[in-house]
């Protein structure tokens, strides 16, 4: 869902607002506990990749950080990207340009068998 927030200016620096939701299990990742939804905005600067809001949601939530940036797996491994509606399938696609109001949601990892 798209959100007609404006973008607000802090410290002389454009910053933009979106949307992120946390699925299932990866909530504990981000300290929340139940079976609610997490639905949060997020405020990054202007022109930041959703690579960049990862890396901002990592600093904010440690036990997130850990399981995204452990060496012996993928962090799409961990963490599929959900972009306006679209899994990401590569990190390079992590290095689209947030827009005002864009939807990002974070579930975990898929496998087959």
């Amino acid at each position: 869902m798209k959100s007609n927030m404006a973008a607000t200016k802090v410290e002389g620096r454009k910053r933009i607002k979106v949307s992120v939701e946390v699925m299932s299990w990866l909530k504990e990742d981000f300290n929340h506990e139940g079976w609610d939804r997490l639905v949060f905005d997020q405020e990054t600067a202007d022109g930041s990749s959703i690579m960049d809001l990862l890396k901002e949601l990592a600093r904010k939530y440690l036990k997130f950080s850990r399981k995204a940036s452990d060496p012996k797996t993928s962090l799409l491994d961990y963490c599929a990207v959900i972009y306006n509606g679209r899994f990401l399938s590569s990190l390079q696609d992590l290095n689209i340009e947030l827009k005002e109001g864009d939807d990002i949601k974070l579930t975990p990892g898929f496998y087959g068998g």
